[in-house]
């Protein structure tokens, strides 16, 4: 078992710069558009989701990796009864990281959310003004988040290391029975102020956290507002065409179709829809033919009586 994991990916995260300013997020959109604006930070968002988790994955390892060196040394040996007692304090730290890890992903996610948000609502044809200072909210809030998020991502370097030393310190006990330069009395208060440092971030997070409800609260009844319009407008459209389909069949109604042979009338219900179509020819026009015919017919026969008498 190595007493150190691979940290290369841990230490690019520790470079992290965090959630794109304002100035950066109104210069994304020059140049590229609203569009641009939301994407940027919600990609941002993720990434730093992304990191987080890494982070902490990192963390459990390089822990896991001490309790088990820990747990080969014999408690008999001072020393290694006090690395134990450092051990316990590191593993309680790194619960408190866990849960930590886990408000700033829920932070994090709900800044993304809120980003969808405002851009369905522009979407939508919301005012200019309201846009923008949407947005404007979300880019200033974002900037108290990445102080957070890169001092976490600090916090976890630093305890990433401190985790690797003390594995370091676990092989020293077990090869040659001594700590090293490992001072304990010193180490332990450091680790208990880390303890302390994790309930701070974790309490300043959680503010961020009932701002950003907050937001997406007022946001889901600017949602609602733009879905019920919407809806609106489409039962106003169906209204129209209605109208307009009971319209073109009383225009239609006037001709007299039982005199236009070889014509055709819609037939519609009560909503404006087509039910069927029927054909002209039953009246005037066609009774018109018959009229002639028979009179024709009739002409004829007088002429016959009379030139055949």
């Amino acid at each position: 078992m190595t007493d150190k994991v691979d940290t290369t990916n841990n230490e690019a995260n520790a470079n992290f710069s965090g959630m794109p300013s304002l100035e950066t997020l109104w210069q994304v959109q020059q140049n590229e558009g609203s569009d641009g604006f939301y994407r940027t930070y919600i990609e941002a968002a993720k990434t730093a989701q992304t990191i987080i988790h890494n982070n902490l994955a990192l963390l459990q390892q390089q822990a896991a990796v001490l309790a088990e060196a820990v747990a080969a040394l014999d408690m008999q040996v001072a020393v290694a009864a006090e690395l134990k007692e450092r051990n316990d304090f590191l593993q309680k730290t790194l619960e408190e990281v866990a849960n930590t890890t886990r408000i700033v992903n829920s932070t994090l996610g709900a800044y993304a959310d809120a980003a969808m948000s405002i851009q369905k609502l522009e979407k939508g044809n919301f005012t200019p003004q309201y846009i923008m200072h949407r947005k404007e909210e979300l880019g200033m809030q974002s900037g108290d988040l990445t102080k957070l998020l890169v001092e976490f991502s600090r916090y976890a370097q630093t305890f990433l290391d401190a985790l690797a030393n003390e594995s370091k310190t676990a092989s020293l006990i077990k090869t040659e029975g001594t700590a090293g330069d490992a001072n304990h009395k010193v180490l332990k208060v450091a680790y208990q102020s880390w303890l302390q440092r994790s309930f701070d971030v974790n309490k300043i997070l959680e503010g961020r956290l009932v701002f950003i409800s907050g937001l997406l609260e007022s946001l889901k009844k600017d949602l609602t507002t733009l879905q019920v319009s919407q809806m609106e407008l489409d039962v106003q459209e169906r209204a129209r065409q209605v109208a307009a389909r009971r319209y073109k069949k009383q225009v239609e109604d006037v001709r007299d179709y039982d005199d236009l042979e070889g014509q055709y009338r819609n037939r519609y219900d009560e909503d404006g829809n087509l039910i069927g179509v029927d054909e002209g020819g039953e009246g005037g026009n066609r009774r018109g033919w018959q009229v002639v015919i028979v009179f024709a017919v009739i002409v004829l026969a007088v002429i016959a009586y009379f030139v055949l008498k």
